[in-house]
């Protein structure tokens, strides 16, 4: 088998996993009460199948897209990225450094305390 086959394999299995499983786990749902309904109930009238699948499909994909747009769309809308091909191209930036690194650079002394980085000696 290639590994294709046995991607399409797994995608097949996964979506008939999730076909049949919430069916086999709604059969109970559509069990007869052989003693009839219960007393005291009024199912009332259905609903019909253009608005059971309004409600239970097509909504929920409407949702699903709309959370999956809000999460996909400030990725897409970003342009200044690090693709690790074309190496890095933002200026350098220093965290929590002097307010003037250039000068504290220049002024720095050979045997200055320098504490921080790998050691932890904060």
């Amino acid at each position: 088998m290639t590994a294709a086959t046995t991607r399409l394999g797994r995608w097949a299995a996964t979506g008939l996993a999730g076909v049949t499983i919430p069916l086999l786990l709604a059969g109970p749902a559509f069990a007869d009460n052989p003693l009839g309904p219960s007393e005291g109930a009024d199912p009332g009238r259905g609903l019909g199948v253009a608005l059971t699948l309004l409600l239970f499909v097509a909504l929920p994909l409407l949702l699903l897209f709309v959370i999956a747009s809000l999460v996909w769309l400030p990725g897409v809308l970003r342009s200044n990225r690090y693709r690790p091909t074309r190496g890095w191209n933002a200026s350098p930036v220093w965290f929590a450094g002097p307010p003037e690194a250039a000068a504290a650079v220049q002024d720095a002394q050979v045997g200055d305390l320098v504490r921080g980085g790998a050691s932890g000696s904060w």
